[in-house]
């Protein structure tokens, strides 16, 4: 009997999950398989809200490769062992044999423990991960998809505020904060914006790197008294030395055990107005920087599109178990694979070697990882002067 695909998306959406999405169903189309899709993630499966997208067409497609979010639905649901058995029961009732998960840290232990179950119940059915993840904290690969077009999107609105913070002749510090609980590379990523004409941010700080309050308040000083104005980019997750979130007092926590983020920016913004100045701005960039696809990296489009198919083709061949890696190499970006069991809830910090302790900064080599990661442009379809986007989870 002809086995047939199953993919769902997982945890927070990028500017490009779509795009491994179309991957998926583009590769899969061309060897006659049926494709279903599980609105929102793995609770679609449980609650056999699934979707066939075989007969997907071409403009459909090329619109959801440019669409941003999880155009089927996500979720943040940990399974637990009794899930495993109602997923099969779904999976027989569809006759799906190759199920491929979109998503993070979390997604890939999902991923890997169905994996293992299966292979202990003896059932045929392979499991692949496809990477994603703005933060770009995923083990074992170059870099995740969805983390170049972050990364544009907060270089160029870093560079845009900056301009703006320089409108006025008065004294002024901007504090802008980028998510990131536990990696800085968002944060770092806001060093690309300086150029001749733009010198911000001045201070970047990182999870990677221990806060302190005083010395955070000698820095922004330092810069402050030199510039009449500061430029501070922080992540959300930054802690102190005993590696507490600096600004937390009530900690709220996921079903995955993850604490909830948001709020450093005004914590640091009350440190700055009882010893600096008064005159501060605070911008939280939240969602933006993960569902801006009009400003979306083309070749972390490219590379999204890319593991995609390669998961399909991998999983059609036998291949189970492993997250679909990116590699490095002198063409560019080529997929790869890895074990499951060495990306689930696994944690890639932001190099310390690529971190500038002095000046609050980041080194040139960091500069030279992030460069390639935010070039080029993506051609979406505009409808009367606005993005054309498409969904399929009403």
């Amino acid at each position: 009997m002809k086995k047939n695909l199953i993919f769902a998306q997982s945890g927070g959406p990028t500017s490009v999950i779509n795009a491994s999405c179309y991957g998926i169903i583009s590769e899969a189309k061309k060897h006659g398989i049926k494709i279903f899709a599980a609105k929102y993630g793995v609770e679609g499966i449980l609650k056999d809200n699934i979707i066939d997208v075989t007969n997907m067409s071409d403009d459909e497609l090329n619109t959801l490769r440019y669409s941003p979010s999880a155009a089927f639905g996500s979720c943040r649901y940990k399974l637990k062992d009794e899930d495993f058995d109602r997923i099969c029961e779904i999976f027989d009732k569809y006759q799906i044999g190759y199920f491929l998960y979109i998503g993070g840290n979390d997604s890939m232990d999902t991923a890997h423990r169905f994996s293992q179950y299966v292979i202990n119940k003896g059932k045929d059915i392979s499991v692949i991960g496809i990477p994603k993840t703005i933060d770009n904290d995923l083990t074992n690969t170059h870099f995740c998809p969805g983390y170049g077009s972050a990364a544009k999107f907060i270089a160029t609105s870093v560079r845009e505020m900056a301009l703006d913070a320089d409108v006025y002749d008065k004294e002024a510090v901007t504090i802008v904060e980028v998510m990131g609980r536990d990696s800085g590379f968002l944060a770092a990523a806001s060093a690309l914006a300086r150029d001749e004409v733009v010198d911000a941010p001045h201070l970047i700080y990182l999870p990677e790197v221990p806060f302190d309050e005083e010395s955070f308040v000698s820095e922004v000083k330092r810069v402050f008294d030199k510039k009449s104005r500061a430029f501070i980019v922080t992540s959300e997750g930054i802690k102190d030395k005993f590696g507490n979130y600096a600004y937390l007092r009530e900690a709220k926590v996921d079903v995955f055990g993850n604490t909830q983020m948001g709020g450093v920016g005004r914590y640091l913004e009350h440190l700055v107005k009882q010893n600096i100045t008064k005159r501060v701005k605070v911008i939280e960039f939240s969602i933006l920087q993960r569902c801006a696809a009009h400003t979306a990296s083309l070749v972390d489009n490219q590379v999204a599109v890319k593991v995609g198919k390669a998961g399909v083709e991998k999983i059609l061949n036998g291949v189970s178990d492993v997250m679909i890696s990116i590699e490095k190499t002198q063409n560019g970006f080529e997929p790869g694979t890895v074990p499951l069991s060495k990306v689930a809830n696994y944690t890639k910090p932001f190099p310390k070697e690529w971190i500038d302790m002095e000046n609050r900064w980041v080194t040139k080599d960091a500069i030279e990882y992030m460069l390639p990661l935010i070039q080029g442009n993506v051609d979406i379809p505009y409808e009367n002067g606005l993005p054309k986007y498409i969904r399929f989870i009403k």
